[in-house]
Formats: C-alpha cells, structure tokens, sequence
C-alpha cells in the first residue's frame, strides 16, 4: 500500500489553507487555497502557478460580511466531459469550469443559495454529488434568512437536483465506491464520527463504514478508504478497519491520487505534499 521507499515531499508552504486536490488528465495537479481565493497549478519540479483567480467569491461587500474568511474555492472533481467542477464557499455555489470559462452553475435550491459547498466527486454517467456544510459563512454557523437552513448532501442526476441527507450538521469529504454503486459521506466534527454509506441511486442511507472522523475521503484501486484526519492519514481496508496511519508535519484536509496511482498529492494547512510510492 505505501512501500517502505515511498518518499514524501513539500512542494509548496506559501499558502493560507490547502484544499481540494486534484489531477488533471492533462498530467498536472490542481489545489484550492480557500481563504486566498485562488486555484493553483501544481507541476513537477516548477512553482505553483495561478490557475484560476477569483476562485470562490467575487461578491459585493454585503456578501462578504454574511461569509467566514474561507471564500474561495474547496473541493474538485473532474467531470466527464472534461471540466473541472468546482465548489465555491462564498459564491454558495458548484461551477463547471472549461478551459478558463465558467459553463455551468448550481447554484440554488429551493428558492436560497447553498451554505458553502465543501466537496464533490463525480460520476461516469455525468452525475454529482456534493458536500454543503456552513463552514463558509459567518461564525461557521447556518443563516436560514439567506442560505440554507440545513446542511445537506445532494445529488445532481439528470439535470435534476435532490437533497438526499441531512444527517450531518457539518458533511464534508465525498467519494464513490469503484464499482459507483455506493457513496461515502464523512465529517470531521467529533460529534459525527461515523462514515455512511449511501446507495447512489436509490439516494438512501444503507450503513455505517466505520466510526470514524475525517476531512478529505478518497478511495484507491484497491478498495482501500484514505482519510485525512487529525491524526494524519488513515487507511481503513473494505470492511472500514484501520489498516495504516501516516503521521505528517501538519494535519492534512484533503488527498487525491496521480499518476495512475503512483502518487499521492497531499493538502495539509498551508503546505502541499507529494508522497510518491515508488514501490508501485
């Protein structure tokens, strides 16, 4: 899984908070840096580039007074079509972003904006699912009179928007399983230590994988769940035991493979992580 001359390198240390980590098909790394506004390029072996600025927030001053200092852009998923779906803390939104232009929107349900969503993942048919926590207004509380009045899940199937879970006060990290039969849902409050499951079509709960916190959820080729906790990054097997933790210099948010799973891009606080499993 991580073999004993894997090698973890900083790439970057300059950023306010890292998120959202991605890679792109076209064989680079994407990240959020939420308070900074702004989504990065990441290369091998050269500096982070801006790739797209305002990333999550280009409000009126009104606006800003109702949002917390994490405006920007979170969580990334690459769409089929080739596009980069975004979610966006102060613009309450999930935009599809296509060689620099904005194509695409959610950005209300039910007559109000979203809190602020977190995370998303994509599947093959087209379809997303996302994350809305408060964490992106004021005082990380909700604001029914503006935004939602609850925290939710929601499922964009069909051009058709659902909200299928309110279990969680804060949800966070979102991922599917291989086989996209299944979604997982966590937070990282220690009150909602528990990651559901959820059958994806039906958009039912089904069970509960393990008692567990995390930020970030990703799944590898094997099965294996990778969650970033306070702890570092826990691997938990199928069956939801843990298998393995790898402690770092800061508490990672979020993870995402590259490289054809040779890599492990890491967002932990201001710094950015590359941990290369060059075993595999």
């Amino acid at each position: 899984m991580v073999p004993d001359d894997a090698v973890l390198t900083m790439l970057d240390d300059s950023c306010v908070f890292t998120e959202g980590p991605l890679w792109h098909p076209d064989g680079f790394y994407l990240f959020s840096d939420i308070p900074a506004n702004v989504m990065y390029k990441l290369q091998h072996g050269r500096k982070k580039e801006v790739y797209q600025s305002p990333s999550g927030f280009w409000g009126n001053d009104h606006e800003r007074e109702l949002l917390s200092q994490q405006v920007g852009a979170n969580g990334l998923t690459m769409h089929p079509d080739g596009a980069v779906v975004v979610c966006q803390h102060g613009a309450g939104s999930v935009r599809w972003l296509q060689q620099g232009q904005w194509v695409q929107e959610l950005s209300m349900f039910e007559g109000k904006r979203f809190n602020s969503p977190n995370d998303v993942v994509a599947a093959q048919d087209g379809s997303i699912y996302f994350t809305d926590p408060p964490y992106g207004l004021k005082d990380q509380q909700l604001n029914p009179q503006w935004a939602q009045p609850v925290a939710g899940v929601y499922a964009f199937v069909n051009q058709q928007l659902q909200r299928f879970s309110t279990k969680y006060a804060y949800p966070n990290g979102i991922c599917l399983s291989a086989d996209e039969q299944l979604i997982y849902v966590c937070s990282n409050k220690p009150a909602e230590k528990f990651i559901t499951i959820y059958d994806r079509h039906r958009l039912q709960e089904t069970g509960v994988l393990a008692q567990e916190n995390s930020d970030g959820l990703k799944l590898d080729a094997q099965g294996n769940f990778w969650a970033c906790t306070k702890e570092g990054v826990v691997v938990l097997n199928s069956e939801g035991r843990r298998v393995l933790k790898m402690e770092l210099p800061a508490v990672p948010a979020n993870l995402c493979f590259g490289k054809g799973g040779r890599e492990v891009l890491i967002t932990a606080r201001q710094h950015v992580f590359l941990l290369q499993l060059t075993g595999t």
